[in-house]
C-alpha cells in the first residue's frame, strides 16, 4: 500500500514538472498556424525558438509516455499526443520548418552564408 502511495506521488510530481512544456506545446499550436506577417517575421521567429523543448523536457515526457499509469492519466487529460510529440522531437521539426517558411517567405536568410570562398 505504501509503495503505491509513493508511486503515485511521485508520477504526479514527475507529471506536474513537465506540464509547463504541455502548455508550451498547446501555445505553440497557436503561432505554427498563424499566416506568415513579415511585419512581425523576427518577432515569430523569436516566440516559435522559445517554444522549443529542452531535452530534460524531451526526455520526462518520453519516461511519462510510456509509463502506464502515466499513459492512462494523460490519456483522461488528453495530454498523449503532446507529450509524444515533445518526447520524439516531431514538436521540435514542426516549429523548426514553421522558423525556415518564414524566413524563406520573409526572405530574412542571409544570402552571404549561402556563397562558398574559394581561396584563389
Amino acid at each position: 500500500m505504501k509503495a503505491l502511495l509513493l508511486l503515485s506521488v511521485t508520477a504526479l510530481l514527475f507529471l506536474s514538472g513537465c506540464a509547463s512544456a504541455v502548455k508550451r506545446h498547446e501555445l505553440a499550436q497557436k503561432h505554427l498556424n498563424k499566416d506568415v506577417n513579415c511585419d512581425k517575421a523576427s518577432a515569430d521567429i523569436a516566440t516559435l525558438e522559445s517554444h522549443k523543448s529542452t531535452t530534460r523536457e524531451k526526455w520526462v515526457n518520453g519516461v511519462a509516455s510510456v509509463l502506464p499509469t502515466s499513459i492512462l492519466l494523460n490519456v483522461i487529460l488528453g495530454e498523449f499526443g503532446s507529450r509524444a510529440a515533445i518526447a520524439t522531437g516531431a514538436f521540435d521539426e514542426t516549429v523548426e520548418r514553421k522558423i525556415k517558411a518564414i524566413e524563406s517567405g520573409c526572405m530574412l536568410v542571409d544570402s552571404q552564408a549561402d556563397l562558398m570562398l574559394v581561396k584563389q
